[in-house]
């Protein structure tokens, strides 16, 4: 999935339905940001820890990386605030921000009584945009780090 075309949906379903749009488009609009961001992680490890040539995409151990990640074990791992300090600011706000916009998308999705309004999506967008840029940025070797532990559990021996 391309992370760009979700934000660009995302924005395309806020801006484009009506100067109001519905709660249906900005929830849905909300979930398609938040899936940006997942995709963007989700490709990020398998790029990281398969590589990122054509050749490699096409193969099985990138879609089985590209697969792998789990929205709760991802949002653990930004959670943990021990294994986050390592990392560099930019790393670290995007993962802030994953948890805000999955807690966001849950809302979304499964919570009738929830309403929102077009600046506010709008604005979460705009944030995604910057957070996944920042992160795409940033340190490779962070990056891999960090994709192996959401993909990974550790075992103590």
């Amino acid at each position: 999935m391309q992370t760009e075309a979700l934000l660009e949906l995302a924005r395309h379903i806020v801006e484009h339905r009506s100067r109001r749009p519905s709660q249906v488009s900005l929830r849905r609009a909300l979930s398609t940001t938040y899936y940006a961001l997942f995709h963007a992680l989700a490709q990020n490890g398998a790029d990281e820890l398969v590589g990122k040539t054509p050749s490699l995409r096409d193969s099985e151990a990138w879609l089985l990386a590209y697969r792998g990640i789990e929205h709760g074990r991802a949002s653990s791992v930004f959670r943990n605030g021990s294994f986050m300090a390592r990392f560099s600011p930019a790393i670290r706000q995007f993962g802030r921000f994953f948890v805000v916009m999955q807690t966001d998308r849950q809302r979304a999705d499964y919570n009738p009584r929830a309403n929102f309004t077009k600046s506010f999506v709008l604005k979460r967008i705009d944030n995604a945009e910057r957070a996944i840029a920042r992160f795409r940025a940033a340190k490779a070797a962070d990056r891999r780090t960090l994709s192996s532990r959401i993909l990974f559990r550790s075992r103590r021996p």
